[in-house]
């Protein structure tokens, strides 16, 4: 009996250093999570103004297009951040499209790759009015 005491004894002050990481990771996590997560833009929602300009300069269709076959032919019912707003991304027409619902909650809050960001831009060469600019620029401090 005294060996299995010895034992266990010997491990308790190993025990006690996890439960006290344990704890400090607990209370200290959103301290650290705060460090790699860029802030929100204090704006979540996309205004009537905004989302209007944002279906009128995608031509009233849906910006949704897949890898093969044509563009959606939907009308854009909702505005969506490009680069997710809750991954940082700026409520701003920088980093908007218009989507269908359907598209958008499949998109849901991904971040896009670097080819869908490619394309997006490539493609919206065609239907932007002339003058209106077409790259994504999702970083708040450089949103438009």
């Amino acid at each position: 009996m005294s060996t299995e005491l010895t034992a266990w004894a010997a491990q308790l002050p190993v025990i006690v250093a996890v439960v006290v990481l344990a704890l400090l990771l607990i209370w200290a996590g959103p301290v650290i999570r705060g460090m790699f997560v860029p802030p929100r833009d204090p704006a979540r929602r996309f205004s009537d103004a905004q989302r209007h300009a944002m279906f009128v300069r995608a031509g009233m269709r849906c910006e949704h297009k897949p890898l093969l076959g044509p563009r959606c032919s939907a009308r854009p019912t909702q505005g969506d951040h490009v680069y997710p707003w809750s991954k940082g991304g700026a409520t701003a027409m920088s980093n908007a499209q218009g989507l269908c619902a359907r598209h958008n909650r499949r998109k849901s809050d991904r971040v896009p790759g670097a080819l869908y960001m490619y394309r997006l831009q490539r493609r919206r060469r065609r239907y932007f009015p002339a003058g209106e600019p077409t790259d994504v620029v999702w970083r708040q401090g450089l949103a438009r």
